[in-house]
């Protein structure tokens, strides 16, 4: 309950143009390795990298639109055959203000 009020206050709040960046790893039943890695790959903002026959996953996660990246971990343990989620990297910073030379 207590991660379910964070994320709902942290997602009410105005980050800005923040860059939220989140390093995941996901474990899940081997037999469910392909489809959950589609249903991890539709979710906004998030990236499957690469998958073990073992069970493991490292997915990225980022801030898409109004899905802040906290939330959409959250729903990772919705996904039929994940057994558990950890957050391994987070990065959470300003954007510098940067011209692109032409």
């Amino acid at each position: 309950m207590r991660l379910a009020n964070f994320v709902a206050a942290e997602h009410a709040k105005d980050h800005g143009r923040a860059e939220n960046l989140c390093g995941v790893l996901v474990h899940f039943r081997p037999e469910r390795r392909e489809a959950i890695g589609c249903a991890l790959a539709a979710l906004p903002g998030v990236e499957v990298h690469h998958a073990t026959d073992d069970g493991r996953m490292v997915v990225t996660v980022e801030d898409a639109g109004a899905e802040w990246a906290g939330a959409t971990i959250t729903r990772f343990n919705e996904i039929e055959g994940v057994l558990n989620v950890a957050l391994v990297y987070h990065h959470f910073g300003s954007e510098p203000n940067r011209e692109i030379p032409s």
